[in-house]
């Protein structure tokens, strides 16, 4: 099994993001799966802002630029380590494989281990649009609206060497919201996640801290074995009406998407 990680970062610029994900990962995967982490090929790291989000993914070498080499590539699923789940709707209009993302993922199995389910993004941008992911997704009901660090992304950064103070205002966040009523929390960011449960901090005032990453990287591997073993796969009915290959290489001409992966040290 093929499992293609993709990060809304240029990840390759990240060497401590990358490496403890690679560690994390590595850790929880099946021993026969083999996983590729992407980053976009370039992109500001300024992703409180919808925006850069939006740049980073539907621009050349982004986020759905990626998941369409992915795919031609023949991994068999799509894993978006990003919580703002960017582009995953329109992947999934465009590749047969299934794709997954972090955001959507949390928070459906978050609904699984408790009633009530909230989480603490970097940002309060991100925050709010964590709150209206919540709604679209359906799960107004089981949602506390997200806590977050007030802090920007490339202070999450600073967390990888001293992690003391983040970690604290995690640990500060979890224990307002599980007041609030929340039963699980979600590290609503796949960098902050990899800090927290490198970490160890599993459990805030009797709520579950669920490690997001290894849920993400599990149910990728799940939905690759049911396409292949059951043919479950999305519906085409309408949200995920697909077009055809030669619709799909004349956009990508049109948008100056790229054929292959630019190859980053």
């Amino acid at each position: 099994m093929k499992i293609w990680w993709q990060s809304s970062t240029p990840i390759h610029r990240l060497h401590d993001y990358r490496t403890t994900l690679t560690e994390h990962l590595t850790g929880v995967k099946r021993p026969e799966t083999e996983i590729h982490i992407n980053g976009v090929d370039d992109g500001s790291m300024d992703l409180h802002y919808n925006a850069v989000v939006a740049v980073n993914s539907y621009g050349p070498g982004g986020v759905l630029n990626k998941i369409i080499q992915a795919a031609d590539q023949g991994y068999d699923a799509v894993a978006i380590g990003c919580f703002l789940d960017p582009a995953m709707q329109e992947a999934r209009e465009l590749v047969p494989i299934p794709v997954l993302g972090l955001g959507e993922a949390s928070m459906l199995t978050a609904c699984m281990y408790g009633h009530k389910f909230s989480g603490v993004a970097f940002h309060a941008k991100q925050a709010q649009y964590y709150d209206r992911k919540a709604f679209e997704y359906g799960l107004s009901s089981r949602h506390v609206p997200f806590g977050n660090l007030g802090i920007d992304f490339n202070q999450v950064q600073t967390a990888f060497a001293s992690p003391e103070r983040m970690t604290g205002t995690f640990l500060g966040e979890s224990r307002r919201l599980a007041a609030q009523g929340a039963e699980v929390i979600l590290a609503a960011c796949a960098t902050v996640n990899a800090i927290i449960r490198r970490e160890k901090i599993q459990e805030v005032d009797g709520a579950l801290v669920m490690d997001c990453n290894a849920v993400l990287l599990k149910l990728t591997e799940a939905m690759a074995e049911l396409a292949a073993s059951a043919g479950l796969r999305a519906s085409r009915r309408l949200l995920y009406q697909r077009p055809d290959r030669r619709a799909l290489g004349e956009w990508m001409r049109i948008y100056n998407f790229r054929a292959s992966p630019q190859l980053k040290p």
